[in-house]
């Protein structure tokens, strides 16, 4: 996408502005091709708004970009076929990844979704090998490297693996993510053990209580907490460490 946006750029820079999705984008210069066609009565067949046809329809025909021939527009074309293909390709891989995770693992699948549920699983090698995982791996996995490093270092342990990918993880305050990585870990690992030793299905209640524990969570913990002067000796001993560790290497 971005040799299709570079290239077409030229001809016509102006849409970029208008059309933030690569898939929008490719498929409108695959069916448009020059920025003469881009006309509103075309553009409202495409399903776009008729201000917004408008705009782009203005900015074809009063555009600073260069002239191309018709050779080099049936070649951005054929890159843009491509990228189709493979935005078709993709959906039919998640449908079957999400079909395929709703078999094996629905529990895991109805707290964090198809696509972070298969990760997980993939991470582990295998659902047995995540039913067996502590709540505490679980919560850092796919984050070996940086927990490794902090055993090395003595710096501060990841809070979050690849768990983060979840809306309710990245989508909350810094300092509470710690506390939802643990509660999300913990239900994690009983929807493994479910899905792996047993056939039952609990994943709506799992999700009803980790729902009531992140709003604990925010509410509780909706302002950054103070450093205290514990914290702040911590550091400073660290720091320290770190400090001698530079000195030796030298």
């Amino acid at each position: 996408m971005g040799r299709v946006r570079e290239w077409y750029g030229l001809h016509f820079p102006e849409l970029d502005q208008f059309l933030e999705k690569h898939e929008t984008y490719s498929r409108f210069v695959m069916t448009f091709g020059k920025r003469s066609n881009f006309t509103v009565e075309s553009l409202e067949e495409e399903g776009l708004s008729k201000e917004k046809a408008a705009r782009i329809a203005q900015s074809a025909e009063t555009s600073m970009g260069a002239e191309l021939s018709s050779t080099d527009i049936k070649q951005i074309q054929s890159l843009c076929k491509l990228v189709l293909e493979l935005y078709n390709l993709r959906q039919i891989l998640q449908k079957y990844a999400s079909s395929t995770v709703e078999k094996v693992a629905p529990n895991t699948q109805a707290l964090v979704g198809s696509l972070l549920a298969a990760r997980l699983i993939t991470l582990a090698g295998g659902l047995i090998n995540l039913a067996k995982m502590p709540a505490s791996t679980i919560q850092v996995l796919g984050a070996e490297k940086a927990l490794f490093r902090a055993l090395k270092t003595g710096t501060r342990p990841p809070k979050h693996g690849i768990i983060y990918q979840d809306a309710l993880i990245h989508g909350s305050k810094k300092w509470q993510r710690g506390k939802m990585s643990r509660a999300l870990a913990g239900k994690l690992a009983i929807a493994a053990r479910t899905d792996a030793f047993s056939n039952r299905f609990i994943g709506d209640s799992l999700k009803a209580e980790l729902e009531r524990r992140i709003a604990e969570i925010k509410e509780k913990y909706h302002k950054p907490p103070l450093v205290g002067e514990h914290k702040k000796k911590k550091l400073q001993s660290i720091r320290k460490k770190r400090r001698k560790r530079r000195g030796r290497k030298r």
